[in-house]
């Protein structure tokens, strides 16, 4: 599920989307792979998709930039304007916090997956390094 729509999408590429896309399958497979990225990182600490309605904004945003950054990428030319890469640099390093857990998507419901505690009771080792000694 992507954080973003192709209307968004359009509205920020400008005139440049007929450019950058001939379809809006491929804007949507763009738009899909950007939010698969996205929940890549925000998993590690957050249920995915991420449902929040005040983190919406910062989402459709890193959205919109890593899709962005695959539109361009894909084109002639092999260098990225100088301001998307610095967006692309902001959007990736706040990934990363997100995963780490220094970056906080607020109101997101929290991953429970893999988290917990258990313990048990059991009898004395019976092949420890003194038993196993000469073998």
């Amino acid at each position: 599920m992507a954080y973003a729509t192709i209307n968004e999408l359009t509205v920020r590429l400008g005139q440049d989307y007929s450019g950058l896309y001939g379809n809006n399958e491929t804007a949507q497979a763009d738009l899909d792979a950007a939010a698969a990225e996205i929940d890549a990182a925000a998993g590690c600490r957050y249920e995915t998709p991420v449902v929040s309605v005040r983190a919406e904004a910062l989402l459709r945003d890193w959205n919109l930039t890593l899709c962005e950054e695959r539109a361009r990428m894909r084109c002639a030319g092999d260098v990225l304007p100088e301001k998307l890469r610095l967006r692309i640099e902001h959007v990736r390093d706040s990934l990363a916090k997100t995963a780490s857990g220094e970056l906080v998507l607020p109101g997101a419901a929290e991953n429970m997956r893999g988290m917990g505690f258990a313990a048990a009771a059991c009898e004395e080792p019976v092949f420890t390094r003194e038993t196993m000694k000469g073998y």
